[in-house]
């Protein structure tokens, strides 16, 4: 949907009520900085969260002058959406900080801008995947526990199990759960370090004063834990009929490609008793001779997260300790080259990712490097404390202006959310 008429704001008091704003107020996102219309919106996804932005204030087009301003009185926080799976964020809410007192770091969430649209509320995103082993119903809940139950009985001494119980039953993660159910993608964390510090990373904030949303693992298994664990799930989808996959780097986890040598032992020996299995890794692509190594053992698709292509804005996000945006180039090269699934996990973010400048580079840059699929991944993070740790940008243009480049200059790239099985092979 793309008409803008009659969205008004959303708002919300201190104690969390939510009111729609005064007749007059004209609904506006925000891309870094700059506040944009809502060109692009569609009905508020099922199970997607509104939450109101404590210490902020809502900015809105004011009745007659249609200058952006504050939105005054007791309902004057802005609210925001937290949308499912599947779905990507276009603008920010459009907001500030209240003035005169210290502004809390907000938790790390995709905050998506919303608006009411004649008592329907809605919001600046679209759909980009529906692939139902995501996006379908979860397990119910007492199977799943006692599917935990039975694999810390049998796997007693298991950090994996230990890790992905807590990520199974807390956090509701999906892949940490599918390894209990012996279905689709399977988790195996495989790493307590990392050689970055993203500014937006889920299980590790140094600096941001907000708790990581998915606590880092410990202490790094063995390479026998992992392959006890990754084999029983992928004998179980074998049984069921599936090829089974099976994926290190999880949220939960630094980076897997620290892990080279325990990853070897693991990825040959399933490769060899599970040849038609996906043998999956999420990285962040830093050691491209570690991850061709991984290929040859038995590794056969891999997602590469990028926040940006562009060296300053690349170490700007990531902090990375001893690698540039080039070694993550390198990596997606040597996929391809492999023969494996190359995936680009592009951390979107309106007012970096959708500037013009941007928008050019990174087309380019999947166009050269070959890539399979682009996943759209919206960055939760605080918006207003990622952008003043970033280089001051161009305007951008909103993130529906991207996905039509991208979709124009790349039509034989698929894009989605979600990592496929590999099922054919994948040309080189």
């Amino acid at each position: 949907m793309s008409s803008a008429g009659a969205l008004r704001p959303l708002l919300s008091d201190d104690s969390g009520e939510m009111v729609v704003a005064p007749s007059g107020w004209a609904a506006v996102g925000q891309s870094g900085w700059e506040q944009l219309p809502l060109s692009r919106w569609m009905p508020l996804p099922p199970g997607s969260t509104l939450m109101h932005l404590p210490d902020r204030r809502a900015l809105a087009r004011a009745p007659g002058s249609g200058a952006v301003e504050t939105v005054p009185g007791r309902h004057r926080l802005p609210v925001a959406a937290v949308l499912p799976v599947g779905y990507l964020r276009l603008l920010l809410p459009a907001h500030q900080r209240e003035t005169g007192i210290p502004a809390r770091t907000l938790p790390l969430y995709g905050y998506t801008a919303v608006a009411d649209l004649n008592g329907q509320v809605v919001v600046a995103a679209a759909r980009t995947d529906d692939f139902a082993p995501w996006t379908g119903p979860r397990p119910e809940r007492a199977r799943l526990e006692a599917e935990v139950r039975g694999l810390q009985r049998a796997l007693p001494r298991s950090r994996v199990v230990a890790q992905l119980s807590v990520c199974a039953l807390q956090h509701n993660c999906l892949t940490a759960q599918n390894t209990f159910l012996g279905r689709g993608e399977g988790a195996l964390p495989a790493s307590a370090a990392c050689n970055a510090d993203c500014l937006g990373c889920i299980s590790l904030q140094t600096d941001s004063g907000t708790p990581a949303s998915q606590p880092r693992m410990g202490r790094a298994p063995t390479a026998a834990d992992l392959l006890e664990v990754g084999a029983q799930h992928l004998s179980r989808a074998r049984a069921a009929g599936e090829p089974g996959m099976v994926s290190f780097g999880q949220g939960c986890e630094g980076e897997p490609l620290l892990r080279e040598r325990q990853l070897l032992d693991v990825s040959e020996v399933l490769r060899r008793r599970f040849p038609s299995a996906t043998i999956h890794i999420n990285t962040n692509g830093s050691r491209p001779r570690a991850l061709r190594r991984l290929f040859e053992a038995g590794v056969n698709s891999c997602r590469i997260s990028v926040f940006s292509f562009t060296q300053n804005l690349f170490a700007a996000y990531y902090r990375p300790r001893g690698y540039s945006i080039e070694d993550v180039a390198v990596s997606c090269r040597v996929a391809v080259e492999s023969g494996a699934q190359l995936t680009v996990n592009l951390l979107t973010f309106p007012g970096v990712t959708d500037t013009p400048a941007e928008i050019e580079v990174t087309v380019a840059r999947l166009r050269e490097l070959r890539v399979r699929q682009l996943q759209w991944r919206s960055l939760n993070v605080d918006p207003l404390w990622l952008l003043e740790r970033l280089p001051r940008l161009e305007r951008g243009v909103g993130m529906a202006q991207l996905v039509d480049a991208v979709g124009e200059a790349l039509p034989q790239l698929e894009q989605g959310n979600f990592t496929r099985p590999v099922l054919d092979p994948v040309p080189g």
